[in-house]
This record gives C-alpha cells, sequence and structure tokens, in this order.
C-alpha cells in the first residue's frame, strides 16, 4: 500500500516542435517543483516532455482525446497535457484551453495567450491538474475592473464531449491571437531561408553604394522621401513573398471566415517583419562597408560639400532600400516549401495529413 502511495505521479507534457516545445522545456522543472511544493502530503510529481504534432480532424481541431489512451499506454503518463499552436475554436469561440475529466488530459492553446511567459503557462498547468485531480471548476477571483479588462470568456461545456472550455473573447482576443500566431510563426527563422533573396538585395544594394550618382541622390533626397523609399521597398518585397511563394491562405473546416482573416493577417505580419529584418541586416551591411570603402575626402569631393556621418546613413539608406527591392526578384530562387513552413496554412495541411500511431480505440 505504502508503495501505492509512494509512485510518482506522471504528467506528460506533449508539445508541437517549434515556440511550444521550447515552452514545454522551460516550464517542465518548474512546474514539477510547483507541484511537489503544493502536495506535501507525500505524493511525488514528476514531468514529461515529450515533442509531438497530433493530427487534426476535418474541422481543424486537435484530435487529443482520441490518443490519450495510446499515449497513457506507450509512456505510463497519469495526466497528459498538450500545448499546441494551432487555433482552436469551440462554438463559434477561439479557445484558450480546454480540459477533459474523462480522459484526464488538458490542452493549452498557445496562441490565444498573444506572449505566452512563463509563470502564466506554470498558472495554468497547476490550475489545470488541480481541477483534473479535484474535479472542480477553477474559480478566480478578479475585481470588476479585472472582468471587464479581461479577454477571458465564460466557460462553455461540449456537449459534444463533455469536455470544458476557456474561451477568449473580443477584439483585444483576437489581437492577442494573432500576436500569438505570429509568435508561433516564428519570422526571425524566415529570413535565412531567403539566402537568395539577401544575395540579391546585397548584390544590388552594393552596387549601389559604389555608384557615385547613388551618392548623389542619397544627398540630395530629404528625409520624408527616404521613409518612403524605404515603405515601398519592404511593402514590394513583402508583396513579392506572399504571391510567388503562394502564402496567401485559404484555411479549412469550421470558422472558415474568421480563420481566412487571422491566418491571412498573421502570415502578411510574418512575412512584413522578416522583410523588414532583412532591410535592417542589409542597411547596417552596406553602412559598414560604406565606411570602410568610400574616403571621407574623396566623399566630400563627388559631394561638393563636407561629408559627415549623416551622408554616409543616407547613402546606406538608399542603397539598402534598393537592394531590397532587388532582393524581390532574388527570392524568386528561394525554395517555395521552406518558406511556406513559416506559415499556419502548410503546418495545417501537414497535420491533416499526420499518421499517429496512438488511437483511443473508444473514440468514435
Amino acid at each position: 500500500m505504502d508503495d501505492v502511495e509512494t509512485k510518482p505521479r506522471v504528467v506528460g507534457l506533449l508539445a508541437d516542435p517549434g515556440i511550444a516545445q521550447s515552452l514545454a522545456n522551460r516550464v517542465a522543472e518548474r512546474l514539477e517543483n510547483v507541484l511537489n511544493d503544493r502536495y506535501p502530503d507525500g505524493t511525488t510529481w514528476s514531468v514529461k516532455v515529450d515533442p509531438v504534432s497530433l493530427p487534426m480532424n476535418a474541422t481543424g481541431q486537435v484530435m487529443l482525446n482520441k490518443h490519450v489512451a495510446g499515449l497513457r499506454e506507450k509512456f505510463g503518463w497519469e495526466f497528459v497535457i498538450y500545448l499546441t499552436d494551432v487555433p482552436q475554436y469551440e462554438q463559434g469561440y477561439p479557445v484558450r484551453s480546454i480540459i477533459s475529466m474523462e480522459h484526464s488530459a488538458a490542452s493549452l492553446v498557445l496562441p490565444s495567450m498573444g506572449m505566452p511567459r512563463r509563470r502564466a503557462v506554470v498558472k495554468f498547468l497547476v490550475e489545470a491538474l488541480g481541477e483534473l485531480t479535484g474535479g472542480q471548476d477553477p474559480q478566480p477571483r478578479t475585481s470588476s475592473l479585472g472582468r471587464a479588462l479581461s479577454v477571458q470568456g465564460s466557460l462553455r461545456n461540449s456537449e459534444d464531449s463533455g469536455d470544458r472550455y476557456d474561451s477568449i473573447k473580443g477584439m483585444r482576443g483576437r489581437v492577442l491571437l494573432v500576436t500569438g500566431m505570429v509568435l508561433g510563426n516564428r519570422p526571425w527563422r524566415l529570413v535565412p531561408r531567403l539566402s537568395s533573396a539577401l544575395a540579391g538585395a546585397a548584390a544590388t544594394g552594393a552596387f549601389g553604394v559604389f555608384y557615385t550618382s547613388i551618392w548623389s541622390m542619397a544627398d540630395y533626397l530629404s528625409f520624408g522621401r527616404l521613409v518612403l523609399i524605404t515603405v515601398v521597398s519592404i511593402l514590394v518585397l513583402t508583396t513579392w513573398l506572399l504571391f510567388h511563394n503562394r502564402l496567401w491562405e485559404s484555411p479549412k473546416g469550421a470558422r472558415r471566415r474568421e480563420k481566412l482573416l487571422l491566418y491571412n493577417t498573421a502570415t502578411v505580419l510574418t512575412v512584413a517583419m522578416a522583410a523588414t529584418a532583412m532591410y535592417t541586416l542589409l542597411f547596417i551591411a552596406l553602412l559598414l562597408g560604406s565606411l570602410v570603402v568610400i574616403d571621407q575626402a574623396f566623399l566630400s569631393f563627388e559631394l561638393d560639400h563636407e561629408a559627415t556621418m549623416s551622408e554616409y546613413l543616407n547613402l546606406a539608406w538608399l542603397a539598402a532600400s534598393l537592394g531590397t527591392l532587388g532582393g524581390a526578384i532574388g527570392s524568386s530562387f528561394d525554395e517555395v516549401k521552406s518558406v511556406q513552413r513559416a506559415t499556419f496554412s502548410q503546418r495545417d495541411y501537414e497535420r491533416r495529413n499526420i499518421e499517429f500511431g496512438f488511437t483511443d480505440k473508444t473514440e468514435d
């Protein structure tokens, strides 16, 4: 009997590869410590992390309950909690969390948290496990002001599964969702995939730096005109990347109209951020190159006035804008599939075609 009582209660954290997996690894040890401190009755807790993507059904719902029994049998987990980067909907509302008492399982939809902090994730996991072990819904104590500012919706019960869904609401909730989707797309990882675009931008920009007519043009243009050229160049590159790589998305499943807006907003922001990052890197490289190669006296001679740091900055600024336009053409040589992996539509397609080995035969 004592052996049974001291046997560790094991929590399995499933996580989609990427942001979810990184977050799961960061919170696992902290969650284990919090659980062991919270239950000082001799019970020990163990938290295990396994990076895996679960398949989705035709309506876009992640099928956690269908695979819980197989996962529990294989790994010996008592509780299964899934951290996913795929937005989920129930009764027309985007949801933040799903609790399944029947299966001792829960899901946390990370995009609905915006930029999820480790402390907030640990708090949710502790509350979810408290509900799964105690069988009571959490009753958060918040002030009237806190409730007014909250994006958290009312608790909703699914008539089909008996699962409890915690929704998000309003425009602020949708903003958080888009922010989380952009973060899940990891725009900083898109830049290295645009190697041909970077090469084309660098070549075009370098030509601009060493072409004396560009020096005079950069010196003549006003601050406002340089800003306008920058914005146009980034918009051109963003638009080219979107349509050349077929990144405009047509989500399937429930709430298609809302998903069309949310997914494409997240995609446009992701690509625009990657294009802006590429522009910034190009500007820095061209500025350093111009400072090293172009002698100040020679630049002053060509411009017919004393050259200062301002002239070098304007030169790199205009050259980076021209280079970014050239990078749009260079991006045609980048691998389309590699670029598409930075958006939700391609990952949705892959998730719908996953062949997963663990299936709860009791589920329909």
